[in-house]
């Protein structure tokens, strides 16, 4: 089924009823919330449990910490992955944010980042969503979050490939290029080479590929170095396709189907839900069926990984009060 390699956005913090037959007519992977839909927690609750009335089977989450975070008001602040590199405490804050998200029924947090933070591109742009400028450093860190996650059965996801260290424009706007520079772009994928097999899986990027072209809607990105390259079996998920950067490449169906062709195994709509059905048709329609199996074919072996986290997961569940008096601490 070809909704199923979606994962869409809601608009508010309640399901509308057009929203829930759009989500009933063409289920999807998944849906993603955001901080517009999560208003308090007992409407959380209560719209996490008609999703998962309705069939939808995962539930997403964009949990970093520090500069995005969305469980902030809801819970308690979740240090950046930068304060917890620096402090040594991405473990812990990897278990606070599963916890956390596992108490709340979350299935997948698409965390942690592992851009470089350089001087005038990665760091002035993302911040304290970077680690750190090191590679090894941030395999330290961005392992030990996303083991801190799969303790408590809460997948993650690797992001932005190949890497937005060295961009400096913010895709949620603009469309970064990334110089062509061999020996910097090895330093971009280390992190990705090395935590990649364990996450099971990796969002792609917008920063332009040598081509042009996004990496997200590019075959030479998404398929030439993901797969062949480097080799990673896992499932790929695009970053979000309404996002500024690809404002150039046509309407959202058009985005949909250039991402998926490319090779994004995942396609993130993550507002307009209205738009979603033309997505879904023009994905059936212009993408090869082997292209889709194929996608299909990573992702449920993906949710079989989900599933191997929850049924291996020795972690004391904790309630949201233990979670916040940890994050407390954490600050």
């Amino acid at each position: 089924m070809t909704s199923r390699l979606f994962a869409i956005g809601l608009e508010g913090p309640e399901l509308a009823p057009a929203e829930r037959g759009v989500l009933q007519r063409l289920p999807p992977r998944g849906v993603i919330l955001f901080r517009r839909n999560l208003a308090t927690l007992d409407g959380l609750a209560r719209l996490m449990s008609e999703l998962r009335e309705i069939g939808v089977p995962h539930l997403y989450l964009d949990q970093e910490g520090g500069p995005v975070d969305r469980l902030r008001e809801l819970v308690a602040p979740s240090p950046s992955l930068a304060r917890a590199a620096r402090t040594g405490t991405a473990r812990r804050a990897g278990e606070a944010a599963g916890a956390m998200l596992a108490a709340l029924g979350f299935d997948v947090d698409l965390a942690p980042v592992v851009d470089r933070g350089l001087p005038e591109a990665g760091a002035l742009v993302l911040g304290e969503r970077c680690a750190a400028a090191d590679p090894a450093a941030i395999v330290r860190a961005a392992g030990d979050f996303l083991d801190g996650l799969h303790s408590h059965g809460v997948g993650g996801c690797l992001k932005h490939f190949p890497g937005l260290g060295r961009a400096r424009l913010d895709t949620h706007q603009a469309l970064p290029a990334l110089p062509d520079d061999p020996a910097e772009e090895e330093l971009d994928l280390e992190p990705f080479r090395r935590l990649m097999e364990r996450a099971r899986a990796v969002m792609i990027s917008h920063a332009a590929a040598t081509d042009g072209r996004p990496a997200s809607l590019s075959p030479a990105v998404a398929t030439g170095l993901l797969r062949e390259r480097l080799r990673f079996r896992g499932a790929s998920f695009s970053d979000d396709l309404e996002m500024g950067a690809l404002s150039e490449f046509g309407g959202l169906p058009e985005r949909c189907v250039l991402a998926a062709a490319a090779g994004c195994d995942l396609l993130l709509v993550c507002r307009r839900i209205a738009d979603y059905p033309a997505c879904v048709e023009a994905v059936q329609r212009s993408v090869p069926t082997a292209r889709r199996q194929e996608a299909t074919s990573r992702l449920d072996a993906y949710d079989r990984h989900l599933q191997e986290l929850r049924q291996s997961s020795r972690a004391p569940a904790l309630t949201l009060a233990e979670v916040r008096t940890e994050l407390t601490d954490l600050a």
